[in-house]
């Protein structure tokens, strides 16, 4: 655990973020019912201001959702580090 890399997780952590907010913009899309597209598209727009279901939009998405995972990514990666008992020392193996 202490060889783990913050940045390394953020940018991975970023970019599974962002494929789950393309996923998510693809299934509003395939949903056929107007009051929970309706619905939908307000969830998503709450947690990413600036989304409209436009290209534009979505590219913002995108980049929020990217931003969003990086910094979670390294909060998580840094709090390991600092919290997590690592190999050598402390433990009794």
């Amino acid at each position: 655990m202490s060889n783990l890399n913050i940045y390394r997780t953020g940018t991975v952590v970023g970019i599974v973020s962002a494929v789950f907010f393309l996923i998510c913009v693809a299934w509003g899309v395939v949903l056929t019912n107007p009051v929970i597209e309706e619905l939908h598209l307000n969830l998503i727009q709450m947690v990413y201001p600036g989304f409209t279901m436009s290209f534009v939009g979505a590219i913002i998405g995108i980049v929020e959702a990217f931003i969003y995972g990086w910094f979670f990514g390294v909060l998580f990666a840094w709090l390991c580090r600092k919290v997590c008992v690592f190999e050598g020392h402390g433990s009794s193996r």
